[in-house]
């Protein structure tokens, strides 16, 4: 199984927030990773090593283990180098050069990098076809509105400097520009009921979140579930955690679970499948669409 926990330090991009460290392993894009797998795959048809290649580009004999492995970043030139070594021509060239561009386009998230360490987590929820939330706990943070937020940021970390808190904000709600992008991912949510009944902020604050909830279950790419307190306990009931799924095939599903020491991401495929396993069993002690927006109605009558 391979994990990645962060170490007490930074905050990490989390919905808990919970003041920890998330190294960066997966913080190049889904465009990049599939650029070196094409490499990959040109230089083992023409059945040459990476010392091979690397001896007649003139370049170190480790170059190009780190390029592939996506240990060093591939500038444009260097690639141009390897497509004309493999022989590629157009239109296969134009089209890995394009890849070669994006591969580290810079995201808005550097921004604020002085407040989070890595960009594993923002990479992919921006690079995602589908992004899965099973929240027995708090609200995912792509469904917030800024006041809830708020509210939560400061009661998880109470000494936090107003300046910080408005600025950990502003990294949640740029997040949720990803549901406003041409192409959207696909999201599902799977809430408990006792997400949805706790009070975060005042009492405006919560109804304003139950409406934000109510409007985005009626994007077409937005799908929201909610397990009643008397469907009893359930398999993802230890804690929230995420799913993301890729538009290329080859690029695997990632499980992701915060904890009070470390966010973990899981890659293997018997571990993913046991994450999988957990969202099935959830979604299948939740209520279906429309009983569950008819619920978050009856919430916010309540609570008006």
């Amino acid at each position: 199984m391979r994990l990645e926990a962060g170490k007490m330090g930074r905050r990490t991009p989390n919905d808990a927030m919970s003041g920890v460290t998330m190294r960066t392993r997966l913080s190049l894009s889904v465009r990049g990773k599939r650029l070196l797998r094409e490499l990959r795959r040109l230089r083992d048809e023409r059945r040459m090593s990476p010392e091979e290649v690397a001896g007649q580009l003139g370049w170190h004999k480790t170059k190009l283990y780190r390029i592939e492995r996506g240990e060093s970043r591939l500038i444009l030139d260097d690639l141009d180098e390897l497509l004309e070594l493999y022989g590629v021509r157009s239109p296969e060239r134009e089209s890995l050069f394009q890849l070669g561009k994006d591969a580290w386009k810079r995201g808005w998230w550097l921004a604020y990098r002085d407040l989070y360490q890595g960009e594993s987590f923002f990479v992919m929820e921006n690079d995602a076809a589908k992004i899965s939330v099973y929240a027995p706990n708090l609200l995912p943070g792509l469904l917030q509105t800024a006041d809830y937020a708020r509210a939560v940021i400061s009661a998880l970390d109470p000494q936090g400097e107003a300046a910080e808190v408005d600025r950990q904000v502003a990294v949640r709600i740029e997040r949720q520009g990803v549901l406003a992008r041409q192409e959207p991912p696909e999201v599902v949510a799977v809430l408990d009921e006792s997400v949805l009944r706790r009070r975060v902020g005042d009492r405006d604050v919560h109804c304003e979140q139950l409406r934000r909830l109510l409007e985005l279950a009626e994007r077409p790419n937005v799908t929201i579930h909610v397990i009643p307190l008397d469907a009893g306990v359930y398999m993802a009931q230890s804690g929230q955690f995420t799913l993301f799924e890729f538009p290329d095939a080859e690029d695997a599903p990632v499980a992701y679970q915060e904890g009070l020491f470390g966010d973990v991401y899981v890659e293997d495929a018997e571990d993913v499948a046991r994450y999988r396993l957990a969202a099935s069993k959830t979604t299948d002690a939740a209520l279906s669409v429309d009983a569950s927006v008819a619920f978050i109605r009856g919430v916010l009558k309540e609570t008006e």
